[in-house]
């Protein structure tokens, strides 16, 4: 794995880290502040613009319990200054497919987009470990 590969990898598990301890901070940094940036809830409409998409976030992190996501499988992909990780994604008993795009700012893989959908695919080896962080 390149550095490149590992580094991309700890960004997408600080997005989990985020997205399951409703951090709106954590969250807010690890978006792009200089490129553009969309996003794809399962079951919703495209959001493109940044102001948009955290209201989304926020909207999700104020609920009762901050969701519990668990991302397995994932695979890095680089080409240049642009980075993403597929993986599927684990919310209780269902699955969503993830592609989370990322691109380099100030030497930092920063999200650039989100989309996870519903799948009946099911994380290589149930029970196995999840992604951890790196």
């Amino acid at each position: 794995m390149t550095q490149d590969e590992a580094t991309l990898l700890f960004a997408n598990d600080a997005f989990y880290a985020a997205f399951t301890s409703a951090d709106m901070d954590a969250m807010d940094a690890l978006w792009a502040k200089k490129n553009p940036v969309s996003c794809i809830h399962p079951g919703a409409p495209i959001l493109i613009n940044r102001t948009v998409i955290m209201e989304s976030w926020r909207a999700i992190f104020k609920g009762d319990e901050a969701p519990q996501v668990v991302p397995y499988d994932a695979t890095p992909m680089v080409v240049g200054n642009t980075g993403w990780v597929t993986c599927l994604e684990q919310v209780g008993e269902a699955v969503a497919a993830t592609t989370n795009i990322f691109v380099k700012e100030d030497d930092q893989w920063k999200m650039t987009h989100h989309q996870a959908g519903i799948t009946t695919a099911k994380p290589k080896g149930v029970g196995a470990r999840p992604n951890q962080t790196h």
